[in-house]
């Protein structure tokens, strides 16, 4: 539920398939706002509607903007970023990305408030996760506590901002990417890590 991550989606599927071969992706939840108990309202929509808009203009990405109508719900993206590390628990880390990418476009391309197990739930049979061993791995204590943990490891791996992109090369990490960056520049970076 990160919009600028929502933009950077088309350059990590283009990194998927021209990189494939080359490197192993892993995704890691940040979580952004983990915690939040505030209710979308007029306030937080004109908030919202800025940066989407924003995200809009430099990456061309689709926005449904009449998500933003429905007032009253917390937007607290804890669930959608444990949704994601059930899926990569369950499915592997490949399948968590596609399916990261599928939750991102459910929410601000097709109008879905992603926050709710019924939603989640809905989105993991969508996408072809089979979904009782899913809601068993989702609703647990044991896969609240690990996204927990996880946004922690990133916060001590010194992530400021989202999406970060970092390549590991021999034990030693590079910053390819923090917040939105295009394709090509992107690119350029990982060809330059990869090949010092």
């Amino acid at each position: 539920m990160c919009s600028w991550c929502w933009g950077f989606a088309n350059v990590i599927s283009e990194l998927l398939e021209n990189y494939q071969d080359k490197l192993d992706f892993e995704i890691l939840l940040g979580g952004l706002r983990p915690t939040n108990e505030v209710k979308v309202d007029e306030k937080m929509k004109d908030f919202l509607l800025h940066h989407w808009t924003e995200v809009n203009k430099r990456s061309g990405q689709k926005f449904d903007h009449s998500i933003l109508d429905q007032l009253g719900w917390i937007y607290n993206t804890e669930p959608a970023c444990r949704a994601v590390a059930t899926a990569r628990e369950l499915e592997g880390s490949a399948k968590a990305l596609h399916f990261f990418n599928h939750l991102q476009k459910a929410y601000y391309a097709e109008g879905n408030i992603i926050t709710t197990d019924d939603v989640i739930k809905k989105q993991a049979d969508n996408f072809g996760i089979e979904t009782e061993s899913f809601m068993k791995e989702f609703t647990s204590d044991n896969a609240k506590q690990k996204i927990f943990h996880e946004f922690g490891t990133v916060q001590q791996i010194g992530v400021q901002g989202f999406p970060t992109l970092l390549l590991i090369k021999d034990e030693s990490a590079s910053l390819v990417a923090s917040g939105y960056s295009d394709y090509e520049k992107v690119s350029s970076r990982i060809d330059t890590f990869m090949s010092a």
